[in-house]
């Protein structure tokens, strides 16, 4: 029996549409009667696929381990039975054309003081996402949308409607062939959006880009180099509402629609929250990241990273000081490599595992899905294997695999 975290983030299809569920959540849409796919990896040279689930296992309370990786700290929680391809030898055959798989239980696996000689996990380093390619049109209207979650809020109507504005208001309602009550929804309870920015902000063009598609006011100076925009443009606020939740910091995260308009969207949203809560070091070629114990919108630049191709990286949290009170408070960080600097080859790269923790009992279950190869092809192995907690590769099989598929003692 494999158990997995009712809590793993997982990457999936579900009705045709893209989104990033906890697998409990799966476990619930399967009882609905939901189409639901996950990406897989198909056979030894790399290709991956997304592979219908027949069924999800619900196990109850189970014993779990948290595997970690060394460099990225991506982490799954598992059961000891659970298997995953595990190795310390080379992951890719001499001329790079095909994976050396080796299968391992987790109670099987080789873990030292020293991560370089421990076994391996192995991690995709790309969703494959069937997606238009999109313009630049939709990077600026989603690079406009990232700076709004790293730096924007609401501010919300104070005051109820009358007898006399909803006179007028049915008025523009009849202008734009609405009845009243549309036109209410229209106008959301939203009233203006608020960006707090900085003079740097200007000079390196990301104010140009945000009013580009979106009407604001003239910037109000609150600070030596502080500013406020303002704007009460509806297209920007249902653009906002469409796609993210949360009114603050701590729990401002974005919807599972973004994952479903076009690869330049997404990359332009991860720019717009990197332009405003990220730090470049150019030394290390990575962007630093550090945001508010809010661990939906971590998640959310995990799993566009992993959508973009980029490479993730998480990091222990810290206490700080804030400028303003005082007060302490927790910080959750990453690194979010752009450019890729670890050897890479079919899409896939070696992680050596950092630890094997015991993280008591918890919710756990497990997906099947559909076998593609028979029994007895070349590739059935395949038949069990599928990306798990931001690339994590384990299997699916609620039986254990037959001894020949597991490495010789």
């Amino acid at each position: 029996m494999n158990a997995l975290s009712g809590e793993t983030p997982l990457f999936a299809e579900v009705d045709g549409k893209y989104g990033v569920y906890a697998l409990r959540e799966l476990y619930e849409l399967h009882k609905q009667g939901r189409a639901i796919k996950v990406p897989a990896l198909l056979d030894e040279r790399g290709n991956k696929g997304w592979v219908e689930v027949e069924d999800v296992a619900s196990y109850g309370k189970q014993h779990l381990k948290r595997i970690t990786g060394a460099r990225t700290r991506l982490y799954a929680e598992i059961s000891e039975d659970v298997i995953i391809p595990a190795y310390s030898s080379h992951l890719f055959s001499e001329n790079e054309k095909e994976i050396n798989l080796k299968f391992k239980h987790v109670n099987e696996l080789k873990v030292t003081q020293n991560p370089r000689r421990n076994d391996t996990i192995l991690l995709s380093t790309r969703i494959p996402l069937n997606l238009p390619e999109g313009n630049q049109d939709e990077w600026e209207i989603g690079f406009a949308l990232g700076f709004f979650v790293a730096e924007g809020t609401f501010h919300y109507r104070k005051h109820k409607n009358t007898k006399q504005s909803l006179a007028h208001l049915k008025g523009y309602a009849k202008q734009k062939g609405m009845a009243l009550q549309e036109y209410l929804e229209y106008m959301t309870d939203i009233e203006r959006v608020k960006l707090a920015i900085g003079q740097s902000d200007f000079e390196r063009g990301y104010i140009d880009i945000v009013q580009k598609y979106f009407k604001f006011s003239t910037p109000c100076k609150v600070s030596e180099n502080g500013y406020v925009l303002y704007s009460f443009d509806l297209s920007l606020i249902h653009l906002i509402k469409e796609y993210t939740e949360g009114h603050t910091s701590h729990d401002k995260h974005l919807k599972n629609e973004v994952y479903n308009r076009s690869l330049k969207f997404l990359e332009g949203i991860l720019d717009g929250f990197l332009a405003g809560d990220g730090h470049f070091r150019k030394e290390q070629d990575l962007f630093a990241v550090g945001i508010t114990t809010n661990y939906k919108l971590y998640n959310d630049l995990i799993f566009i990273s992993k959508a973009l191709g980029y490479d993730a990286h998480l990091h222990d949290g810290r206490f700080l000081k804030s400028p303003f009170n005082n007060n302490y408070y927790y910080q959750l960080s990453l690194s979010i490599f752009k450019n890729w600097h670890r050897y890479t080859a079919l899409g896939l790269v070696r992680e050596h595992i950092k630890s094997i923790e015991d993280v008591g009992e918890k919710e756990a279950f497990n997906l099947v899905l559909k076998h593609l190869y028979p029994e007895k092809d070349k590739h059935a192995k395949f038949n069990h294997l599928y990306f798990l907690a931001y690339g994590i590769m384990v299997s699916d099989a609620v039986k254990t695999f037959t001894k020949p598929l597991l490495p010789k003692p």
